[in-house]
């Protein structure tokens, strides 16, 4: 459950601010701003921080900035990774067969497996190299 922030004041935000993350907050910050920080750590906390690809997307999005402070479109395409939310169910037929894979948050499992990649699954259905995107039909 989140804690109500509207009851805290500025100065109680900021106490709550310096305890989670472990420095004084900009002063300049606003009491809304201090509130929004404050529920991202308190979701971050329950349902996880950003994944490592998105961090590093985010963190060469900043790098082009650095530079050019500018981000365009084609930046962001650039950085876009593949992802699969986890608990999708990825079905593909080979050879008159029917093959499920349940994508995990680091892996995939398949027929009780835990894989690393779906190329690793579908070089196991093929017995021969595939890239694991294409065989199951979510990349072209």
């Amino acid at each position: 459950m989140l804690a109500n922030y509207d009851k805290y004041t500025k100065k109680e935000l900021t106490e709550l601010y310096e305890k989670e993350f472990g420095k004084a907050p900009f002063s300049y910050l606003s009491r809304s701003f201090l509130t929004k920080y404050l529920i991202y750590k308190e979701q971050a906390g329950k349902y996880g921080d950003l994944t490592a690809s998105t961090q590093k997307q985010l963190n060469k999005l900043i790098q082009v900035y650095q530079l050019n402070k500018n981000i365009m479109d084609k930046d962001i395409k650039k950085t876009k990774n593949f992802y699969i939310q986890s608990g999708t169910k990825l079905v593909r037929e080979f050879k008159g067969e029917r093959y499920e894979v349940i994508a995990l948050d680091k892996g995939f499992e398949f027929n009780g497996k835990i894989y690393k990649s779906l190329s690793a699954i579908a070089n196991e259905i093929t017995g021969s190299r595939w890239n694991g995107k294409i065989f199951f039909g979510v990349k072209k």
